[in-house]
């Protein structure tokens, strides 16, 4: 197992703009976590047979199969997967998790502060036959080119900020992992727009600004993550499989630095200079993300107009 990066997989990662890191995680870190958004799923189709809008919870569903039938006959049944819908115990301890932690600090270093852009993602099948507006969203279908950089202020501009991207099943060219393009996180920030329609995500690098290099789709096994740099654009096509390519893209940067999204409270995981301010109490995290949800209100989130 993992116990950080090498002096290859670094050098990698600041040549390339991304790394995968195959065998990074466990069963034993993983589960938790999935249990949890098990429990969310459960729960969203008995609220769904209570209100008779559908007839069966499909409880003999696997986990990357039971959210369809749910969503294709309601869109509210995948609202409480999501930050800050979710703030579950395990997805608080996921982010203190020690291998996690153990790899993002050889690129951010000691002092590490889980951005408060986080997502957890249930990718579905691209079928275009779901309820509400589901289908239009990214949750089926693709996501157009942008860099995370991109949709926070130009306070981090400075900031190195690491994306790791976390897949709870296997992901393949087949349900949409991700794609990158790579060695140019040295370059300027470029323009981004409202993606063209059908396809998900805030803001897309506008279609004359994407870089003349051919992308690379990178398949990642369950246990595996990918390391992005905040300047590397990258995407996914459509699920075109039968199942949900279930994800997390969790963010993280030097505690001292500005992270381009002040109105929303991350955390602190990790420190050597102040260890008494970490957060370890998953109540103080759920009370602050509350506060935020209501002091944030009118605050500007994006650098474009």
């Amino acid at each position: 197992m993992a116990a950080g990066l090498t002096a290859e997989q670094i050098e990698f990662f600041h040549r390339e703009g991304y790394l995968h890191v195959p065998d990074a995680l466990g069963a034993e870190d993983l589960d938790p976590v999935q249990i949890e958004l098990e429990g969310i799923v459960e729960a969203a189709a008995q609220r769904l047979l209570a209100a008779g809008t559908i007839d069966q919870d499909y409880g003999e569903l696997s986990f990357d199969r039971r959210l369809i039938p749910l969503v294709r006959q309601d869109a509210s049944a995948a609202e409480g997967i999501n930050f800050p819908a979710n703030l579950g115990t395990e997805i608080f301890d996921f982010l203190h998790n020690s291998r996690l932690l153990n790899i993002v600090e050889c690129l951010v270093g000691t002092e590490i502060y889980a951005h408060s852009c986080q997502h957890i993602r249930a990718k579905l099948p691209a079928t275009g036959d779901y309820a509400g507006s589901l289908s239009e969203s990214e949750w089926a279908r693709s996501t157009a080119w942008h860099q995370d950089l991109g949709v926070l202020l130009p306070e981090a501009d400075e900031t190195l900020i690491v994306t790791s991207w976390i897949p709870l099943v296997d992901a393949g060219e087949l349900n949409g992992t991700l794609r990158v393009i790579p060695r140019c996180h040295t370059e300027p920030l470029r323009r981004h727009v409202r993606p063209p329609e059908g396809e998900g995500g805030s803001y897309t690098v506008a279609p004359e600004e994407l870089p003349d290099t051919e992308p690379m789709t990178v398949t990642v096994e369950r246990g595996g993550l990918i390391l992005l740099h905040c300047r590397t654009p990258h995407g996914s096509e459509p699920n075109r499989s039968q199942g949900v390519r279930w994800s997390m893209d969790l963010r993280w940067n030097d505690a001292r630095m500005p992270n381009g999204r002040p109105q929303v409270p991350g955390m602190l995981v990790r420190s050597q200079e102040s260890p008494d301010t970490v957060v370890t109490e998953h109540a103080d995290w759920v009370t602050a993300m509350k506060l935020a949800q209501v002091s944030r209100r009118g605050s500007q989130f994006y650098r474009w107009h």
